[in-house]
């Protein structure tokens, strides 16, 4: 198993990679007009690798796309994330899966519009 900060790593990466957007993990900077705040939910196993030793770990993020200027500043990073990521895998991930999204809302005490893909990695 990977640490949480390597697992971490790797998904921002991922995410960056395939929304085109600065990701960030627990604050985002002031000046960002469109971003993507990324918060870990939580880890859980099942069942145990081929080898009989190590359990898979399955890690829980939440992806939240955020923009002051528009919904649609949100809609596309969301549909390419979901379009490339869930059901997929890739170098670092055995299966990404995405669980639940949230519809684009704006938020008028705040003055920017969101969503929030709740997704699930899976080790390799």
């Amino acid at each position: 198993m990977i640490s949480i900060s390597e697992m971490k790593a790797k998904v921002k990466a991922l995410v960056e990679d395939l929304t085109g957007l600065k990701a960030y993990f627990d604050l985002v900077p002031n000046n960002i007009k469109t971003g993507v705040l990324i918060t870990r939910q939580a880890t859980e196993f099942s069942g145990r690798t081929v080898d009989g030793e190590a359990h898979v770990a399955h890690h829980g993020f939440e992806v939240f796309i955020f923009s002051f200027q528009s919904a649609e500043s949100c809609d596309a990073p969301t549909d390419k994330l979901i379009n490339a990521a869930d059901g997929k895998y890739s170098k670092d991930f055995r299966l990404i899966m995405v669980n639940s999204i949230t519809p684009t809302e704006y938020d008028p005490e705040v003055g920017f519009w969101g969503n929030v893909i709740s997704m699930e990695f899976v080790e390799r």
